[in-house]
């Protein structure tokens, strides 16, 4: 059973696929941004739940963990690269592009974990398993950032400004540049103590 779990995961994320494409949320013509209306809702929260059952289906086999996230990368890359040669293409999203990139972003996001998890059950190495928090944490930090930035702008300098010339997100992206700053100099401090306390101790030198 274990050794076919790969082959289930990989069979459930097609299936989740061809959920969602008879329901409606995948779509290669909708240049005017209400192919949404269309959606079959009910549809969509199946393919969710076997999008789930297909991680859950793979995570107890690390050779199944890494297939699925290989396959969840390369279909986040295809995402990308359809999304910028069709403007009509749309997978599980409406007409706000942010959708996209966040859903984007979660699945190769998940792929790695996936992948890093499955290399640290194999090897033993905690070294993986770090990578994957600090991975983790500094993805929740720089989107909370990015969020409460946006907020910030659009309270205290937008004031409710409709024109669209508020440039609140810039506001965020630059807040969230700042966690990145912040975050990589707290996982070098973290990194540099482990590796001290890791390392031999010597005894005084003495001359």
């Amino acid at each position: 059973m274990l050794k076919d779990r790969g082959i289930i995961a990989s069979a459930l994320l097609v299936v989740g696929i061809a959920l969602l494409a008879g329901g409606g949320f995948i779509r290669f013509d909708d240049f005017d941004g209400h192919g949404f209306l269309e959606w079959n809702l009910p549809l969509g929260y199946v393919a969710a739940v076997v999008g789930i059952a297909a991680v859950v289906a793979a995570w107890p086999l690390p050779k199944a963990r890494t297939l699925l996230g290989i396959e969840l990368a390369v279909l986040s890359v295809l995402l990308i690269v359809l999304g910028n040669l069709n403007s009509g293409f749309r997978f599980v999203w409406a007409h706000d592009e942010f959708e996209l990139g966040a859903f984007e972003f979660i699945l190769f996001l998940l792929a790695i974990v996936l992948v890093a998890t499955a290399q640290a059950a194999r090897t033993g190495a905690a070294g993986w398993l770090r990578f994957v928090a600090h991975l983790l944490g500094t993805t929740v930090l720089v989107y909370g950032t990015f969020r409460v930035g946006i907020e910030y702008y659009d309270r205290t300098m937008c004031g409710g400004d409709e024109s669209g010339d508020c440039l609140a997100v810039l506001g965020g992206l630059f807040w969230a540049a700042g966690a990145v700053v912040v975050c990589a100099i707290a996982i070098a401090v973290i990194e540099f103590v482990l590796w001290r306390r890791r390392r031999p101790y010597q005894g005084p030198r003495h001359r």
